[in-house]
This record gives structure tokens, sequence and C-alpha cells, in this order.
């Protein structure tokens, strides 16, 4: 029985492997944070190049002799420059009159009031993480990934 407790006690001073339990221990996590970190990168990017979509489109609403009377073509422009698949995109034309909204684009404001009209962009996708973390991360898009949303608002008088 003495030899069995020396050969216990010999094993818990002895460090030989521990480096390799502990790394054996840690690296999941550490990759799953390096992953994470990749995703969502990944994610950033697609809402940066969202953005960078709308804001050419508003640039072209404001550029002479590019754009239709009712602004519906911005559309076809946010598309083609985000150049990925998207969920929804959608053009949007307004007059203030004074601060407030009124239904026509076209129309007049009355005398003493601000105009000003503004066209606004929205283009929308879906990002799905490559890994889910077993289920950890869902969000509400038709995938189960997360909606994004780039846009822009100009005020083009």
């Amino acid at each position: 029985m003495a030899g069995g407790m020396q050969r216990l006690r010999g094993l818990l001073r002895d460090a030989k492997g521990s480096v390799a339990v502990e790394t054996a221990l840690i690296s999941p996590i550490l990759l799953a944070m390096v992953f994470g970190a990749v995703d969502l990168a990944n994610g950033f990017a697609m809402k940066l190049k969202l953005e960078q979509a709308a804001g050419r489109a508003a640039e072209l609403a404001t550029a002479p002799g590019t754009v239709s009377g009712s602004y519906a073509n911005l559309r076809d422009e946010v598309i083609a420059a985000y150049g990925g698949t998207y969920t929804a995109a959608t053009v949007d034309n307004w007059l203030e009159c004074g601060s407030t909204r009124n239904a026509s684009f076209t129309g007049i404001c009355g005398a003493g009031l601000q105009t000003a009209r503004y066209v606004s962009i929205q283009i929308s996708a879906e990002y799905v993480p490559y890994i889910n973390f077993a289920g950890l991360l869902t969000g509400s898009g038709p995938n189960g990934g997360f909606m994004t949303t780039g846009d822009a608002v100009v005020r083009i008088q």
C-alpha cells in the first residue's frame, strides 16, 4: 500500500504533459473565439457594402441628368452597386412643406412654407453566419440569419 501512495504522490508532482492537457482544454475556446470574430467581421463587411451601395445611389440622385423624374431607376442602381443577393430594395421620395410630409412629391408648397424634397434609398440583405454555434446564433431572417440594412437619405431641393 505504501508503494501505491508514493506512486500517486510522484504523479501529482510530475508536470510532464501538463501543457498538452492545458492546450487540449483551451484550444476549443480559442478556436470558437477566432471563428466568431471572423463571422462578425464578415457581417460588418456586408453591412458596409450595403451602406456603400445606398450611398452611391444617393449620389446619383443629386447628379443632373442621371435619374428619372420619379427616381425609380435608383432601385436598379442600388441593386447593381451592391451586386449580391438582397432581400429588399426600396426608393422613396417625398415633399415636405414647412416640415410636414406631403402625399405628392411633385406638389407645390403654399406661400411662406419652406420647400424640401427628399429621396431615400434602402437595401437589405440577410447575413447567415458560417458557424451558428449549435443554434445560439440565429436571427430573424428567412434562412435563420441576421437582417442587415444599408440606407441613405438625400435632400435634393
